[in-house]
């Protein structure tokens, strides 16, 4: 990582944490090629009641979940999505001054 402020080893720790629960998820729920890639279940939907969870609770297990929410709907996308990098311009932006912004 070029950023020295990101622990490469708690970032290890967060994705084995989303593995686990996409474990746990195929036996609760099935697996998730047959809920997402057919639709039955909507990714950004939940994603979007896992946030909104989270928000309430400030338990950050539902943010493991909007990152697995997340994972599923790019590996199985719905009709019309699709992956273009983008730059600046078009950025979605952030919630807050990022740190370089006020040193330009």
């Amino acid at each position: 990582m070029k950023d020295p402020t990101i622990n490469d080893r708690k970032l290890d720790e967060i994705i084995q944490q989303c593995k686990n629960r996409m474990d746990v998820s195929y036996y609760k729920y099935g697996a998730a090629r047959d809920n997402f890639a057919s639709g039955r279940v909507d990714a950004v939907g939940s994603l979007e009641l896992c946030l909104d969870k989270y928000k309430a609770t400030h338990n950050t297990e539902y943010l493991l979940d909007v990152i697995n929410y997340a994972a599923y709907r790019i590996m199985w996308p719905a009709p019309g999505d699709y992956f273009r990098a983008t730059d600046s311009a078009e950025s979605a932006g952030t919630d807050g001054i990022p740190i370089n912004f006020e040193r330009g």
